[in-house]
C-alpha cells in the first residue's frame, strides 16, 4: 500500500520530531560518557568520536528547526496540493 507523504508537518508534529531528536542527542551524549576511558588524558576512541559527531549534528538540526521557526518559515502551513500542479515561472 502506498501512502501520500505529508511534507508539511503541523506544529505538534514538528514538536514531536524535535523531542525525538533531543532524545537521540541525549543517547549519543550518554554513549560518549560511557565510552570515556578511566585513564586521564587518554585518546578518544573512534566510537566515542563517532557519537560526539552524531550528537553535534543532531544539535545542529534542532537549532536549524528553531531558527526556521523564528524566521517564520513554517507560518504558511496552508499547503494546497493543487498549487503544486500549476506551472511555475519556467513553464
Amino acid at each position: 500500500m502506498t501512502g501520500i507523504i505529508d511534507n508539511h508537518p503541523t506544529d505538534s508534529q514538528r514538536q514531536k520530531w524535535c523531542e525525538l531528536l533531543h532524545m537521540a542527542w541525549m543517547y549519543h551524549q550518554q554513549m560518549v560518557k560511557d565510552m570515556e576511558s578511566p585513564v586521564i588524558g587518554a585518546k578518544k576512541s573512534d566510537d566515542q568520536i563517532f557519537h560526539m559527531g552524531i550528537s553535534v549534528a543532531i544539535q545542529d538540526a534542532i537549532a536549524l528547526i528553531q531558527q526556521m521557526e523564528a524566521y517564520g518559515y513554517f507560518e504558511d502551513e496552508d499547503f494546497h496540493e493543487d498549487e503544486m500542479s500549476k506551472p511555475g515561472p519556467a513553464g
